[in-house]
């Protein structure tokens, strides 16, 4: 047995998804001081050089590594204080760090002139270069559709800034995370989300996308059956279905050559909140003041008429 193989057994509650991510994070610490494969002992886990070596990482990447020696510890049966306490540690300062609310240096670097607006500038003038495609009854073919993709996914950002989601949705089945067009009013595309990292707390999501994504996804959805397999709505430059990783990467190097600055899908989502910073702050206190929670309190303002 594998220790990929022991870590699914043992977390076999959890997602796939997070599965994979502790067994990179696993590899990586395993990386640093010895060679893959993870072995199925965990001495290695608990020794002094890796223990120095991880105290001298900064906190982004002690947060997700000590995290991930403790899922190791569990998958091997054994437990350390060592690990305990760096991990309460890099939990402590993290939780104080994002109280501050401040932007790491890294975030301050590639922050944009005009934030969150910034995207709107980059559809603009995508819409202008693929107007050709867009405008005309033409059959494109993948590398038309690839190019394409690179304003939905910039569109679709801009009005809904997900994590990685947009990678998972299917187009042609109604599972997990999926896209429908309703010929029913409300007519449209939808999009349900069953799969996603709050989906705990949060529950099945259904939205509706506004009209000028309305308009884009009529034009790129078809296209996407027709040119390819994987009943997906994202594809890869081979035509497959695109991972989280490429639509991170993808979506990275558009912002850094049309906006020269490289974003992430984190800092996408801080610019978008420090966007409507005002509604936020605004909900809260209300709530604040209503002593109630931001969806009760929403339950209390009727609605005129």
């Amino acid at each position: 047995m594998s220790f990929r193989e022991k870590l699914n057994r043992a977390k076999k509650d959890i997602k796939q998804a997070s599965r994979d991510t502790y067994l990179r994070n696993i590899r990586r610490l395993r990386k640093v001081k010895h060679e893959l494969p993870v072995p199925l002992t965990g001495k290695w886990l608990v020794e002094k050089p890796l223990l120095a070596w991880f105290d001298k990482q900064p906190l982004n990447i002690r947060r997700h590594l000590a995290t991930a020696a403790k899922v190791a510890l569990h998958v091997y049966g054994d437990k350390s204080d060592a690990w305990t306490s760096r991990q309460s540690d890099a939990m402590k300062e993290f939780d104080t760090d994002r109280r501050k609310r401040e932007l790491t240096d890294k975030q301050k670097k590639r922050m944009p002139k005009d934030g969150f607006d910034s995207l709107k500038h980059v559809i603009k003038t995508l819409k202008r270069e693929l107007k050709h495609l867009l405008s005309a009854p033409t059959e494109w073919d993948l590398k038309d559709l690839v190019r394409v993709q690179e304003l939905v996914i910039i569109s679709l950002y801009y009005e809904r800034p997900l994590r990685l989601d947009y990678a998972d949705i299917h187009i042609d089945s109604e599972e997990g995370n999926y896209m429908q067009k309703s010929k029913r009013k409300p007519r449209g595309y939808f999009v349900t989300l069953t799969d996603y990292k709050t989906s705990k707390s949060m529950g099945e999501q259904r939205f509706k996308f506004n009209r000028a994504n309305q308009t884009l996804l009529n034009k790129f959805v078809p296209q996407v059956r027709r040119l390819t397999k994987h009943g997906f709505l994202l594809s890869n430059k081979g035509g497959n279905k695109m991972s989280k990783q490429v639509l991170s990467k993808s979506l990275m190097n558009t912002t850094k050559k049309r906006i020269g600055r490289e974003f992430s899908v984190q800092l996408l989502r801080i610019l978008f909140a420090m966007k409507n910073r005002g509604v936020l702050q605004s909900a809260k206190e209300v709530s604040q003041k209503l002593l109630h929670s931001q969806e009760q309190s929403l339950l209390y303002a009727k609605k005129d008429g």
